[in-house]
């Protein structure tokens, strides 16, 4: 084991040789008695995350299909069972600052629906993992409080992010949902009930802002 401190002091290690050994980390001294090294990492790059939020270089409200909205329509006659899934994935180049999820779906006179979304920065640790990244709930929290009734009301449902809310839910997180460039929203769509009696064309929309990329 290299002291690197005690090795940079007594000359048997050059501060560059030290850099080369310790990738993205600069030792600064001794502390109570310990080597210790800085890291430059959360030093430079992690607060980088609070200034990309402040560089608003777009919005995103849900109203472009494949960008910020995702559309899935059940057709007519669909059996109990079908289940329909669409990912909104961010662009290269871009970071995503997410304050609301939206899912809507309008009522049908036979078949109940029931909706859920994934993010693919979250590992899935389910006994059957999701590619998609972990659900925000699980089944039975979807079919309680994301489900479409046969017969209505319609459905519309915000899971939101950040210190600013609409409505105080205990499904509510606090910081906004950083979605860097090849994250995917994944919208997931299951009918229940009985077979649709009219195409019910359920959405996914994603609501915030476009920040300015500084952090890989």
């Amino acid at each position: 084991f290299v002291d690197p401190i005690k090795a940079l002091q007594t000359g048997n290690l050059t501060t560059a040789q030290a850099q080369q050994m310790f990738n993205g980390v600069l030792p600064i001294g001794d502390y109570k008695g310990v080597a210790s090294i800085l890291d430059l990492d959360l030093l430079v790059k992690q607060p980088l995350v609070n200034a990309e939020q402040k560089h608003i270089l777009g919005i995103l409200d849900g109203r472009e299909e494949d960008y910020d909205l995702r559309t899935l329509t059940i057709p007519i006659a669909a059996p109990v069972g079908t289940a329909l899934v669409g990912f909104l994935t961010v662009p290269a180049g871009e970071v995503w600052y997410i304050n609301a999820v939206q899912m809507f779906v309008p009522f049908d006179a036979t078949a109940g629906v029931t909706v859920n979304w994934h993010c693919s920065l979250w590992p899935d640790r389910a006994a059957v993992p999701s590619d998609a990244g972990q659900p925000f709930r699980t089944a039975a929290q979807a079919l309680a409080n994301t489900n479409c009734p046969a017969g209505g009301p319609s459905l519309t449902h915000l899971d939101e992010f950040g210190p600013i809310a609409t409505a105080w839910l205990i499904t509510n997180k606090v910081p906004l949902l950083r979605l860097p460039a090849g994250a995917a929203i994944t919208f997931a769509v299951l009918t229940d009930t009985a077979g649709a009696t009219a195409a019910i064309a359920c959405t996914l929309g994603l609501y915030g802002a476009i920040g300015k990329p500084l952090v890989a």
